[in-house]
């Protein structure tokens, strides 16, 4: 008689849910990502606006362009704030995806700890049998 887990379809529940929570980490990685490519192209297009300011101010320049210069810095500035912001919060989901998919990492490792046990319980009692059913041949053959 083949080997058959009892709990073998919740097993395979926990498998999945598993996965499911591995790729909702790994969206969230993704989003994280994404963050810290905009926070880049964020910190060089201020980068750019400095450099553009220094050099128009090297002549001269009307106070109306030096404003706009100054406020286009100043917005970027915010833009950056607001962009760490998002990573920091970003890390935070990420920290708890990663706590939930380890907790149903150790559900599925109960599971299958439980069907290693079962299986080895099996395997005894199948050993048990065939030496039942050789001791019974061996006392029939002396008879």
């Amino acid at each position: 008689m083949a080997y058959h887990y009892k709990l073998e379809t919740l097993l395979n529940v926990r498998r999945n849910i598993e996965e499911q929570a591995q790729s909702k980490l790994a969206r969230e990685l993704y989003v994280m990502e994404n963050h810290k490519a905009y926070l880049i192209e964020l910190q060089t297009k201020r980068l750019e606006a400095v450099e553009a300011l220094n050099r128009y101010k090297q002549g001269t320049m009307a106070a109306a362009m030096y404003s706009f210069y100054v406020e286009n810095i100043e917005r970027k500035d915010r833009e950056i704030i607001f962009q760490y912001q998002a990573i920091s919060a970003q890390e935070q989901a990420i920290a708890m995806v990663r706590a939930e998919l380890v907790a149903r990492m150790k559900e599925r490792q109960i599971v299958e700890r439980l069907k290693e046990k079962d299986f080895k319980l099996y395997r005894q009692e199948e050993l048990r049998k065939e030496q039942k059913e050789s001791d019974e041949q061996a006392v029939l053959r002396f008879r």
